[in-house]
């Protein structure tokens, strides 16, 4: 019997190493593990210089906040690629829970309309997969699956209140981007006919604008910083209806800044991109950012501050009580 174990073991080691070894599975696997995908090191005073002190120990009311989370089959194939299930289990879990008056709910592809009743932020970090005429790209999923829903009467109606929304990384990215850009500023596009999608996973400069150092999002950062992330562009909307907070250029040589070989190379026109804004629409506010790719994003004090500090401000409310939050459970 041991013998035989023995056997079994050496011949799934075998089939594994062989596995591993094709060339089709390295071809899909190989390229997507990159150097830039590492956790980013911060200094704690310079973090604590960025919060300030914590005046204010609750929020002025009660909050009810939707983070709305998906399945990504295809980045699930891939290690620390979109980490829509962990980052959701991190905040609806181990996070905002800590914050006094605040319940946090997990949504699965889209509330139900009692829940946007009652939501005072809805967070969305997902894969929207469709446009809300089209439903799902390979029509796989049954006839009234809300998941293929992207109801724009009930996002408008829910803006027109004063409900808060915050979109996150892949989160903008829209069939054409025209009608979720009306909605939340800008929409990433692989249909833009002006310019060729580029994705950029790096490690980028991020450069704060003189609107993002007035705003309480970025009070207080660095005129520049690195964040490693990977970033959408070019953007479908009207720059002219937001407020830009940060910016980043897409960078020349992306074979060098760690893009996906697969892709091919980049189109890039050398200008500054937005990678964070704000619009306020009706008395519904939306804080949207390209960035958040992967754990290592939602490990980083920065990214953390400044997405806390998103979702206060979408609600009029105050940062100091999700402060805690920004150095709490760091690791994976």
């Amino acid at each position: 019997m041991l013998r035989l174990q023995k056997m079994k073991g050496s011949f799934l080691g075998l089939c594994l190493a062989l596995l591993l070894t094709t060339p089709s599975f390295a071809q899909r696997v190989a390229p997507l593990i990159l150097p830039w995908q590492k956790p980013q090191q911060r200094d704690p005073a310079e973090i604590e210089r960025i919060m300030g002190p914590i005046e204010q120990q609750e929020p002025s009311r009660d909050l009810n906040i939707l983070w709305v989370w998906g399945i990504d089959q295809f980045h699930d194939q891939w290690r620390d690629a979109h980490e829509y299930v962990w980052a959701m289990d991190r905040f609806c879990y181990d996070l905002l829970p800590h914050v006094p008056r605040v319940t946090i709910t997990p949504v699965y592809y889209w509330p139900m309309q009692e829940q946007w009743d009652k939501a005072d932020l809805v967070v969305f970090y997902l894969m929207p997969h469709g446009d809300g005429a089209t439903g799902f790209d390979d029509g796989t999923e049954p006839a009234g699956d809300r998941r293929g829903i992207w109801d724009y009467d009930t996002i408008d109606a829910y803006q027109q209140r004063g409900g808060g929304l915050v979109f996150v990384h892949f989160s903008v990215f829209e069939g054409t981007g025209v009608e979720l850009a009306k909605r939340i500023g800008l929409a990433w596009s692989r249909n833009n006919k002006e310019h060729e999608p580029t994705v950029s996973g790096a490690v980028v400069t991020m450069n704060v604008t003189a609107q993002g150092h007035a705003s309480p999002i970025l009070k207080n950062f660095p005129k520049q910083f690195d964040l490693h992330d990977e970033l959408y562009w070019p953007l479908v909307g009207d720059q002219s209806k937001i407020t830009t907070l940060l910016t980043a250029e897409a960078p020349k040589d992306m074979s060098q800044a760690g893009r996906y070989p697969q892709d091919g190379p980049p189109t890039t026109d050398g200008k500054q991109w937005p990678v964070a804004w704000t619009k306020e629409d009706g008395k519904g506010r939306v804080f949207a950012t390209v960035a958040g790719h992967n754990f290592f994003a939602f490990n980083d004090p920065y990214f953390r501050i400044m997405l806390l500090r998103g979702m206060a401000w979408t609600m009029n409310e105050s940062f100091d009580p999700f402060k805690p939050l920004v150095t709490m459970h760091l690791q994976r």
